[in-house]
């Protein structure tokens, strides 16, 4: 004979509201473990970036370019790229006329061969003045009041494994609408083994109240 079931004890029924009403309000148990990790991996990218940091190129203040001022026929191409020369030293000769350097410094490209014919304003030659180097750096204009630019600026170039203090630091600014980054050159002056077009990295001064 079928018995009927008894109903729940009173206590039972309260306890088992408790859960039920617990189950509805907290969040599952892998929600509170991935929490913190997505914050981190908001936060963590931005506290590891160097704020007093920037990217940036060698080049020589003083460059030029030497160019036909006729046409005709290259004669004689008396440099290659690496040499010293002097100022007023023939470079190359175009029938019989001689191009010469403006000033002393190094040859960095040569864009003819004997025996080409050239047509007026043909490039030539390029050269730089060695003792004139810097680096072009970019730096956004809303971290400049982060950086010091009083105290020595510390540049690395990784073509060379050379770390080199600045002489100089000159900030670019545009008076008509500024752009969001402003361009910096750092001074260095005549480095053995620098030359135009290597990469370079600036570690700047950090201000008291900056934040790192």
């Amino acid at each position: 004979m079928l018995q009927a079931s008894r109903a729940p004890a009173p206590r039972l029924l309260a306890r088992l509201a408790v859960c039920a009403i617990a189950a509805m309000t907290l969040p599952p148990p892998c929600a509170t473990a991935a929490a913190p990790v997505a914050a981190a991996a908001r936060t963590g990218p931005q506290e590891s970036i160097d704020h007093r940091g920037a990217q940036g190129y060698t080049e020589s203040a003083r460059l030029c370019t030497l160019r036909a001022d006729s046409a005709g026929d290259v004669t004689a191409l008396l440099v290659k790229a690496g040499d010293r020369v002097k100022a007023g030293q023939v470079l190359a000769r175009i029938g019989q006329s001689d191009v010469t350097a403006h000033y002393d410094g190094v040859v960095s490209a040569t864009f003819a061969r004997v025996g080409e014919a050239v047509a007026p304003g043909r490039h030539l030659v390029t050269m730089y003045d060695p003792t004139r180097m810097r680096v072009v750096a970019s730096v956004p204009r809303s971290q400049l009041r982060d950086i010091n630019l009083d105290e020595p600026v510390e540049i690395d170039v990784a073509a060379t494994s050379q770390r080199l203090t600045v002489q100089k630091v000159i900030v670019i600014s545009q008076a008509e609408k500024p752009m969001p980054m402003a361009k910096v050159y750092l001074e260095l002056g005549e480095v053995d083994g620098l030359r135009p077009g290597q990469l370079a990295r600036a570690s700047f001064g950090a201000n008291g109240g900056a934040r790192h």
